[in-house]
């Protein structure tokens, strides 16, 4: 193997794949999301909540909108009114999604237990 071989070639995904995958991610942040506040609101079983992955939780709603910001560019340039919608939904969906976890994240921080 010399090192010129390549054993791996990442290309940009084509259509819609960049806004799809950015909104299955939503759809898991979304039911996280949900657990969250039912622990936080209605059952108040504050140790169930995620807080010990609030670090990959927000790392992750950033790679999502990202990932949808990419889509929406990738949809501009196209002159499907329809890829540009889904993508551009996909987009706002995950801006909204990363500042209601940030906003919960804010109104919980009394109740974490922080263990070191």
């Amino acid at each position: 193997m010399r090192w010129r071989d390549r054993f791996a070639v990442l290309y940009f995904p084509q259509g819609m794949s960049l806004s799809a995958v950015s909104l299955g991610l939503f759809f898991i942040h979304l039911s996280v999301f949900a657990s969250d506040l039912n622990n936080f609101y209605f059952t108040h079983h504050y140790d169930r909540m995620s807080f010990q992955y609030t670090i990959v939780l927000i790392f992750s709603h950033v790679i999502s909108i990202c990932w949808a910001a990419m889509g929406s560019l990738f949809a501009e340039m196209t002159d499907n009114k329809n890829f540009q919608w889904f993508a551009m939904i996909s987009l706002i969906l995950n801006g909204i999604m990363f500042f209601n976890r940030l906003s919960l994240e804010f109104l919980s921080i009394q109740y974490r237990e922080e263990n070191h």
